[in-house]
């Protein structure tokens, strides 16, 4: 256990995400000064370390101290009270003393965000150079060269793409399907075995209809761009059921405007020659078919109910069926695997050709399964994560694919990232567009989330950007679906008047 001491609280979300960072499996508690101060030496000594954050008015101590010793220290000048100058300053310490104390340094530095690529783009945006860029990344938050060159490449393949839409009338629609067939060992989402909820099946997909129905009404006018259907895994429906959602959305925006519809069909025992037909029949351009690994022994060991040869088989009839757009998504870290259990995975899935792939590094999630058991699989997590992501970006590279969208997560395995690598001319917008947060993105579904945009026209830059959550338990969005609607009313004339503010100043 790590206790983080401090005298104020401000930045208590920073110096966690920064603890996790170093030290992902471990709990942290949290005592004011004058509680610590009580509690007994037997309890100090039971403490990993302690990090301590004595805030002052012109100069501010951070201390590293364990077993009751004081390892390492440093001092950060300025008014802490001023966020906006002070927050960078204090993470960069906390970094420096957590690296000397640790004896490893991390791949972003002191970058604990989930868009380090935003920075990027803000730089670009300002007239920088691809090289002062990685510079800037290295020099303010000691991040590794490779990683900020990462970041530059992703920013720069994003700009086509966020400069092709138009903020004020474009958004795009996520559907979410919270069923899947079996529960994942890592997996965090709010997701319900399809064959538990059979019976109610039929009443969320029509809560979701009516969503669907009230979220074209607020967009009246406008353009969508992209549809998402996400999950879960939305092929656990039967084909009579996907059908019926398929339908409704037809049914209920106008396609001609939409540029790509995406369906995750991650799980290939859910899919079938007859969902993949009535797929394409409704105009879907891009499935997923994710194996997460083609280790059959690690497929077991994380809850998967299919094997490799499904995987291949379901790729294979994807393409029979037509799709011509297919990612699959693997997972650096699982249980148990190595270098040599990516090498593994990556010869399988060179073999099936994917059109993108997605390179995610496993990620220890507070409601998983894996943290659950976690002190079960502390000898399984001991593996080269580092190593096994930069052997699939060589990989993915070395088949033609370019990283366009990154992101990162909370607890993720080395401190890495989620990568997203497509074959020229296949980016998912949105992938893109959601991530960097350029367009509305209106989501429906038990747990689903919509983002809405503040723009300001003259700046072209996203000022803000409002979620609005819907309940995540089923029972409880079929019977409150009116509740639903009506917070995404509200959210929206809220958005619309500062947005006609914030214009109007100009």
């Amino acid at each position: 256990m790590i206790l983080l001491i401090q005298n104020n609280s401000l930045y208590e979300a920073d110096l966690r995400a920064m603890l996790q960072a170093f030290f992902p499996a471990t709990h942290i508690a949290t005592a004011t000064p004058e509680e610590a101060g009580t509690l007994s030496t037997k309890m100090f000594r039971e403490m990993d370390f302690c990090l301590t954050a004595l805030f002052a008015e012109k100069r501010t101590r951070l201390m590293v101290e364990e077993k009751g010793r004081i390892m390492f220290s440093g001092y950060c000048t300025g008014d802490f009270e001023n966020r906006k100058r002070f927050r960078n300053k204090l993470k960069l310490l906390s970094y420096k003393l957590l690296s000397e104390y640790a004896g490893r340094d991390l791949p972003w530095g002191s970058l604990t965000g989930m868009r380090p690529t935003k920075i990027a783009a803000e730089a670009f945006h300002a007239g920088l150079s691809r090289d002062e860029v990685v510079d800037y990344y290295e020099r303010t938050y000691q991040t590794s060269r490779e990683k900020a060159a990462l970041a530059a490449e992703v920013a720069l393949h994003e700009k086509p793409i966020l400069s092709g839409v138009n903020p004020v009338r474009d958004y795009c629609l996520y559907v979410h399907i919270p069923f899947c067939p079996t529960r994942c060992l890592y997996c965090s989402f709010a997701a319900y075995s399809v064959m538990d909820v059979q019976t109610k099946i039929s009443a969320y997909l029509g809560a979701l209809k009516e969503e669907l129905q009230y979220i074209s009404l607020l967009n009246m006018g406008r353009t969508l761009k992209s549809i998402y259907i996400g999950g879960g895994t939305p092929t656990a429906l039967s084909a009579e059921q996907l059908e019926t959602l398929l339908s409704s959305i037809e049914e209920t925006f106008d396609m001609e405007t939409v540029t790509e519809y995406t369906v995750e069909a991650g799980r290939p025992d859910s899919i079938t020659k007859e969902k993949l037909r009535r797929m394409k029949t409704h105009g879907v351009t891009r499935i997923s078919i994710n194996p997460q690994t083609m280790n059959e022994e690690t497929l077991r060991i994380i809850g998967r109910s299919h094997t490799p040869a499904d995987i291949q088989r379901a790729f294979l009839e994807a393409r029979k069926a037509g799709f011509d757009d297919i990612n699959m998504d693997i997972i650096a870290g699982l249980p148990g695997e190595n270098l040599d259990s990516m090498r593994y995975t990556l010869n399988a899935l060179e073999k099936l050709g994917p059109d993108s792939l997605t390179v995610h590094s496993l990620a220890i999630k507070r409601t998983a399964n894996l943290n659950m058991q976690l002190d079960d699989y502390k000898d399984d997590l001991k593996h080269d994560v580092a190593g096994m992501v930069r052997m699939a970006d060589m990989r993915a590279r070395k088949w033609g694919l370019e990283p366009y969208y990154l992101y990162r997560q909370r607890n993720i395995a080395g401190n890495l990232e989620n990568t997203g690598y497509v074959r020229p001319g296949l980016d998912c917008q949105y992938n893109v567009l959601i991530m960097e947060e350029r367009i509305d993105t209106f989501a429906a579904g038990a747990g689903a989330i919509s983002r809405l945009v503040t723009y300001d026209q003259e700046k072209d830059e996203t000022v803000k950007c409002t979620r609005v959550e819907n309940v995540k338990n089923m029972d409880v969005y079929i019977e409150r679906i009116d509740e639903m609607k009506e917070r995404l009313r509200n959210a929206v004339d809220t958005r619309d008047r500062e947005m006609l503010l914030l214009n109007q100043k100009k």
